[in-house]
C-alpha cells in the first residue's frame, strides 16, 4: 500500500475517528506521532509464516549490501510500554 492508497482508505472513515495499533499481547494502543518512521526495507525476505514478508534492511545486512530489491516504507510501529 502506498500513501495515496492509505489516504483514499482514511477518507472513507469520520476524521475524529481513533486511530489504535495491537497491544503486545491483547488489547489496543493509541497511535502516536513517534510511531511513525520512514525505515528501509527488505523486500520478500520473509522465509517464515512468523516473520513479516519484508526485511528490516539494517538488522538483516548491518551495513552491507543485500540480493534483492531494498524499498524505503512508511512504518507504524508498536511502542512497547
Amino acid at each position: 500500500m502506498t500513501v495515496n492508497e492509505l489516504i483514499h482508505q482514511l477518507e472513507r472513515f469520520p476524521p475524529d475517528l481513533r486511530v489504535v495499533v495491537n497491544g503486545y499481547e491483547e488489547g489496543y494502543d493509541d497511535l502516536s506521532p513517534e510511531q511513525l518512521s520512514v525505515v528501509d526495507i527488505a523486500l520478500n525476505t520473509g522465509k517464515h509464516r512468523w516473520e513479516g514478508m519484508h526485511g528490516d534492511l539494517h538488522v538483516l545486512t548491518g551495513s552491507a549490501p543485500i540480493d534483492g530489491k531494498v524499498a524505503k516504507a512508511l512504518a507504524l510501529k508498536r511502542v512497547s510500554n
